[in-house]
């Protein structure tokens, strides 16, 4: 399904993109990419979208426009490229062939210029980039997810497995108390006699639930923690449930 993804929707979305992509209706297309990857992870549509991403293991659609406006940039600084001399002798602002305010010889020398390109390849610069940008992010699932790429943790697991863990650290997941605002639950308490079945009741509190280890379990993923996963997470109906908010959502 990742691969699906990067081939059919982003790489469709990306065509040309250093043309384009710094137009004010590229945000029109992020929508559909955010769906995509809403499917390959599994997660609900509050999640936020820098975590579609993260968990996915796909590089921010923003960020790929822009690798490819810097990968198409060092290509064009080779003598004999067509827009070498564009490039290279940009015309003044007055002598300019597009009245775009946002064309591309501008944005590339402002990636050339950037203080972490460090003369990096275009997939190094934004590796470099996504990380630093992480490290700025406050959700929760930051706690699990220090440091990112293109395999996070996890991947491995059957998609039973993989799909309950990303619902439990970006804290969106189908417990009672969501249940219940959806009308698929006739209660929000838990088994254990708390009032609401919520993700940090469950992992932190619940004395019938609680993953092994605790919240350290969510990120050593042993044995137990899988088998939990699998076979002892509360997780009422889950597609059937997600189906139904996605359905309200729309």
């Amino acid at each position: 399904m990742r691969t699906n993804t990067s081939a059919l929707v982003h790489l469709t979305a990306e065509y040309c993109a250093p043309v384009w992509c710094r137009s004010a209706h590229t945000r029109l297309i992020h929508p559909t990419i955010n769906d995509a990857l809403q499917i390959v992870t599994g997660c609900m549509r509050p999640t936020p979208a820098d975590n579609l991403s993260i968990l996915a293991g796909i590089q921010p659609a923003e960020l790929r426009r822009k690798r490819a406006t810097l990968f198409l940039a060092r290509r064009a600084m080779v003598s004999g490229h067509l827009l070498h001399s564009a490039l290279t002798c940009p015309p003044s602002r007055n002598g300019r062939r597009l009245k775009s305010r946002h064309s591309f010889v501008p944005a590339a020398q402002q990636l050339f210029s950037s203080p972490d390109n460090k003369n990096r390849n275009a997939g190094l610069w934004a590796d470099h980039r996504w990380n630093a940008e992480w490290l700025e992010n406050t959700t929760t699932l930051c706690t699990f997810m220090p440091d990112i790429g293109t395999h996070p943790p996890g991947t491995a697991l059957p998609r039973t497995a993989w799909v309950r863990l990303n619902h439990l650290h970006t804290g969106f997941e189908c417990f009672r108390s969501c249940l219940h605002k959806w009308g698929m639950a006739s209660s929000a308490a838990c088994e254990c006699g708390a009032e609401e079945q919520t993700v940090n009741h469950v992992v932190l509190q619940c004395p019938i639930h609680q993953p092994p280890h605790g919240l350290h379990g969510l990120t050593v993923l042993d044995d137990e923690i899988i088998e939990w996963l699998l076979s002892t997470c509360p997780e009422i109906q889950c597609d059937q449930a997600v189906n139904c908010y996605n359905s309200l959502k729309q």
